[in-house]
């Protein structure tokens, strides 16, 4: 497999799939490596936002979505320390989100870029960069036969996830010194009042969201603190099965369902990352700093930041000077500055259960600033007015 290539891709979840697809769309020759063999599970809430539709059929992978007959998501509901509940509608006439098993989306993406013409290779391990200049001119990939093999390219993309051997071997990336939360994730079946709607119920600095998958099935998954997580000690459906009953509003709802598989933990979910650019390099998905998955927008964001690199990309691959990328630097900040605030914002809430509940309480008497929120979070409004005083002073002041 040793050759040259002007791309090569690490990971084909959602980023690295949205990246391949775009360069290859734009007339570029891109190799696409994943560790796994496709399909394979990922730890995800598997809710996305209605703004991924866009996206989906400018990538040519809408149909094949669409024909996995998706959940439908029309809002998000929230429900607070005390049990105060409030909902949030994408709107009437809008193109509603959706929930889906990742194991299902990531295929349906993977199966899209070989169908693009991006060469896709599977179970090959990206093991380490090469390095020529001080730029990025390539990988080092451990083959699925078990041999080394070297793939030199004018541009590598990292889309590897959190633990991105990319972006950690050009040290641009670092756990949040404070944040350190983990996720734990189970699916179940026979999940009583599941809607259109998915949730989330905050407690105790921490929250559970449930994607209702079907009528009857759910993801169903904690995000908790580190310290929190040490009662796992090595048995996470233990623990896992603990937690719920801490939450008797959805144990309750659980009592005659029936977990699928062992639950499965992540973490910790805070990453910075410095920059997400080098030169020859970018980093898209969650390489490229994942903070939290509070406001879900976790898989639009990942195909957004394909699209945003592939333009880019693109064009220094055309200009013939790929060391200075960092034009998708500043997009990458133009397009998620504002929402990354906001959700910040969210997260200093979340800690408070007495704040909680008061906003909580307030946006169930105000449900246009309700909507507004989870039109912020589905990606069809625009965060920056929520940043400004006259939103903060609504959403607190009676």
């Amino acid at each position: 497999m040793t050759g040259e290539r002007e791309v090569v891709v690490v990971g084909g979840g959602p980023a690295g799939c949205a990246t391949a697809i775009f360069l290859k769309g734009r007339g570029h020759d891109v190799l696409l490596v994943d560790q796994a063999r496709f399909p394979r599970d990922k730890v995800c809430g598997e809710g996305v936002s209605p703004g991924a539709w866009r996206l989906l059929g400018a990538m040519g992978a809408e149909g094949r979505v669409r024909a996995l007959k998706p959940h439908p998501l029309r809002g998000m509901r929230l429900t607070a320390p005390d049990g105060t509940s409030f909902a949030g509608e994408y709107g009437a006439g809008r193109e509603p989100g959706f929930a889906l098993r990742r194991a299902d989306l990531d295929l349906a993406l993977i199966e899209t870029a070989r169908d693009r013409g991006v060469d896709v290779l599977e179970e090959a391990r990206a093991v380490d960069l090469l390095m020529e200049q001080g730029a990025v001119s390539g990988l080092t990939i451990a083959r699925p036969d078990g041999g080394l093999a070297t793939v030199r390219a004018r541009v590598v993309i990292g889309a590897d996830g959190t633990r991105s051997m990319v972006g950690r071997r050009l040290g641009l990336l670092r756990e949040h010194r404070r944040l350190r939360k983990f996720a734990v994730r189970g699916h179940w079946e026979g999940v009583f009042g599941l809607s259109d709607h998915g949730e989330m119920h905050v407690g105790g600095g921490g929250y559970c969201g449930i994607a209702p998958l079907s009528g009857s099935v759910a993801n169903v998954a904690f995000v908790l603190d580190r310290r929190e997580m040490a009662a796992a000690a090595g048995n996470v459906e233990a623990f896992y099965r603990a937690e719920l009953r801490r939450w008797p509003r959805i144990a309750d709802r659980l009592r005659s369902a029936r977990l699928l598989a062992s639950p499965k933990a992540i973490g910790p979910l805070a990453l910075v990352a410095r920059r997400v650019s080098a030169p020859g390099v970018m980093l898209v998905g969650d390489a490229a700093g994942f903070y939290d998955p509070f406001t879900g927008e976790g898989v639009t964001l990942a195909l957004h930041g394909g699209e945003m690199a592939a333009e880019v990309a693109s064009r220094a691959l055309r200009a013939g000077d790929t060391r200075d990328l960092s034009a998708y630097d500043r997009a990458r900040d133009r397009a998620t500055r504002h929402k990354f605030r906001l959700n910040r914002r969210l997260q200093s809430v979340v800690q408070w259960p007495a704040l909680s509940n008061a906003v909580a309480a307030r946006l169930c008497r105000r449900p246009d600033l309700a909507d507004q929120l989870v039109g912020i979070a589905g990606d069809l409004v625009s965060a920056r007015p929520a940043l400004g005083p006259r939103f903060l002073w609504s959403l607190l002041v009676s």
